[in-house]
């Protein structure tokens, strides 16, 4: 099975790693790596390459934002280790990562995963309007 890093500004990769795990379970493939302000790229780069040693197995990263310091600093670790599997993607939010939880438990690769998500995240934003299909009790 593959590993799941979870890497985002602040504690959000472990808050949401925690909140994922409220609605799904336990996720022992997943792991959250914080990057913290008084933390550099330097830093969270080793963070980062020492998460990667340990678990030596195909990595899926899924960063916070698209060119934001957690995500610049996975794409290093990543062009410094070309042998590795390793697949990155940003956007991270929790309908993603709950769904790369159901993903990683279907035996899918690391490609498949991270197409799958990138074509369905369009689907997880959505606006509330009034005249939805649904009746107004469905929502009470």
């Amino acid at each position: 099975m593959n590993h799941i890093i979870l890497i985002a500004h602040g504690r959000l990769a472990l808050e949401m790693k925690n909140s994922a795990q409220m609605l799904y379970g336990e996720l022992p493939n997943f792991h959250a790596i914080e990057f913290l302000a008084e933390e550099g790229l330097d830093n969270l780069q080793e963070k980062i390459s020492k998460k990667l040693e340990a678990l030596k197995s195909p990595v899926l990263i899924f960063a916070d934002l698209f060119c934001g310091t957690p995500f610049n600093a996975s794409c290093a670790v990543s062009m410094k280790n070309p042998t590795s599997s390793i697949e990155i993607i940003s956007g991270m939010s929790l309908p993603l990562v709950l769904e790369a939880a159901v993903l990683n438990n279907s035996g899918k690769s690391l490609n498949e995963i991270s197409k799958s998500l990138i074509s369905m995240a369009s689907e997880t934003v959505r606006i509330f309007e009034q005249d939805q299909n649904q009746d107004e009790e469905d929502l009470l």
